[in-house]
């Protein structure tokens, strides 16, 4: 085995770039590890934990690009760095006009050749992202702050500058917005619509839109807010003021926020926003029980439940209560036939984190408990170590050191579902897939290459495989080929990620037990 590090002294790209280069050359034959990051010092970290590590990496800085590959044999480094230089050259080609947007040396070179746009979506390293954020408030712009690891001191300054210049501040860590039917960051192609959605969960907003594309409706914008928005820190400012701009939009008829748990004095502060802002709205708070309902503001007790209330507040209906376990029951007794339920236990793999702590809320409304690790899980052969019901967030830092995460690279999913599927003890796989801009180009047939393997491995004893997409067939994926491609591979799938925990449930024998 080989290595070789790459330094490319300023020589900045977007994520999204980085992401696309690490995945061209992983793919190549002979690459065991190939990590494309920019030389913050989190990366140096993140790039020594993986086994890379020289005073050429500790030298980078957030402007350099730095390379790291380990390999079979030379000759395999040699032509990955020869694709790599391809690369880079065709993004070159495309910046200086060879038939692509033009690229610009900086940002008011940008804001001058387009002065219409009003919206600039910022994915620089973190420690440069302020800076950018306010050259864009200058410019009187609206900021989706797609970057992480933007100090908290830096976050509160620049929404509040923003507030006070009537300007959104999304982000920093926003994932996902939809502007005027235009998505930003991870988004689906949904139509417009009267629904409006402020929310601090990307794939919160991305299951709740296209749930509501599944029932006939349209979303007009979707601001997201950045993971620390509802934090007691900073208060809810961003989320307040994009409830009210979507309070004053006549377009928008209902009004819907989808957020992680926020601090309780901010659950408050929103609770008492809503009830004046004067129209309908729905309210879910990510892997918490719904509070009561009242003021006019219904608090749903998950996501399907969420789109559902939104859509029916849009048609003038008033919003019930969903009973998951009466839309899985057929699809429980065709997989259970005679038993009483699945033998073995259960192991949720996802892609996204809001999913997972979904999922695992459902599960517990069950009677099912199951563990979410802080940690990789340990396997031993074709046996996970960790016992019980498991539900696994692998976009976790620990399992995306210096790799992307696995909504766009499912390498690391991928192996969990082949040693997960392979122990005996397991009896039910659950997974979500989530497509759309952003996402990985065809997650379908890794995944199901993964499953097909994983059941060779455990011989006779039968895995039932779940999955939900969220996505739509809009989307450069098509969700519909999605799932006929998973359906032929032997996985079950279900429309949303709820449906597919409450059928998981159902299948380990759970109950619903919470009274909503």
């Amino acid at each position: 085995m080989t290595q070789r590090i790459v330094v490319r002294k300023g020589a900045y790209h977007d994520s999204a770039f980085l992401m696309r280069v690490a995945r061209e050359i992983k793919s190549l034959a002979g690459i065991e590890e190939a990590v494309v990051v920019m030389g913050t010092p989190m990366n140096h970290e993140l790039l020594g934990e993986t086994g890379f590590k020289n005073a050429e990496i500790a030298s980078s800085t957030p402007m350099d690009m730095v390379v790291a590959i380990r390999a079979a044999s030379d000759k395999a480094i040699d032509a990955a760095e020869a694709e790599l230089a391809k690369l880079l050259e065709g993004g070159n080609k495309k910046a200086a006009g060879g038939g692509g947007p033009r690229s610009f040396r900086d940002l008011a070179e940008a804001v001058g050749e387009h002065p219409e746009a009003n919206l600039v979506s910022i994915s620089v390293p973190g420690a440069y992202a302020a800076y950018v954020a306010h050259r864009a408030l200058d410019a009187g712009k609206h900021v989706f702050l797609f970057s992480n690891n933007v100090e908290l001191a830096d976050e509160l300054a620049l929404k509040k500058r923003g507030r006070d210049l009537g300007l959104l501040v999304m982000g920093p860590d926003c994932g996902t917005a939809i502007i005027s039917g235009v998505g930003q960051g991870f988004a689906n192609r949904v139509p417009r619509g009267r629904i409006g959605m402020v929310g601090a969960s990307g794939t919160g907003i991305q299951d709740v839109s296209c749930t509501i594309e599944h029932l006939g409706e349209g979303v007009s914008h979707a601001i997201g807010t950045g993971s620390r928005d509802l934090s007691k820190d900073v208060g809810g400012m961003m989320t307040e003021f994009g409830l009210r701009l979507l309070a004053d939009d006549a377009d928008t008829k209902v009004l819907a926020l989808v957020c992680k748990h926020p601090a309780e004095e901010v659950a408050e502060k929103m609770h008492t926003l809503l009830a004046k802002l004067g129209k309908p709205a729905v309210v879910r708070y990510l892997g918490k029980p719904p509070r009561k309902s009242e003021d006019g503001i219904f608090y749903a007790a998950h996501l399907d439940e969420c789109a559902a209330a939104a859509v029916a507040l849009a048609r003038g209906k008033k919003p019930t209560r969903l009973n998951l376990g009466k839309q899985v029951e057929d699809d429980a007794k065709e997989i259970l036939g005679k038993k009483a339920k699945i033998d073995g236990r259960l192991i949720g793999l996802f892609g996204g984190g809001s999913l997972c702590a979904e999922a695992k809320l459902i599960l517990s409304n069950h009677g099912i408990d199951a563990t979410e690790p802080d940690h990789p899980l340990k396997t031993s052969g074709t046996k996970v170590e960790e016992p019980g019901n498991l539900a696994v967030d692998t976009g976790e830092d620990f399992y995306t050191v210096g790799k992307p995460h696995p909504m766009v690279d499912q390498t690391v999913r991928c192996e969990l579902i082949r040693k997960c599927g392979a122990d005996a003890s397991v009896g039910v796989l659950l997974l979500d897939v989530v497509i759309g801009d952003g996402s990985n180009h065809d997650p379908a047939p890794e995944l199901v290459a993964a499953v097909k393997d994983a059941k060779k491995k455990r011989g006779s004893k039968a895995l039932v495989v779940l999955a939900s997409i969220t996505g739509t067939d809009a989307d450069l994926q098509n969700a519909s080929r999605q799932k006929k491609v998973l359906e032929e591979g032997g996985i079950r799938v279900q429309p949303t990620a709820a449906r597919a925990a409450t059928l998981a449930a159902v299948l380990m024998g759970g109950k619903e037990r919470s009274a909503r």
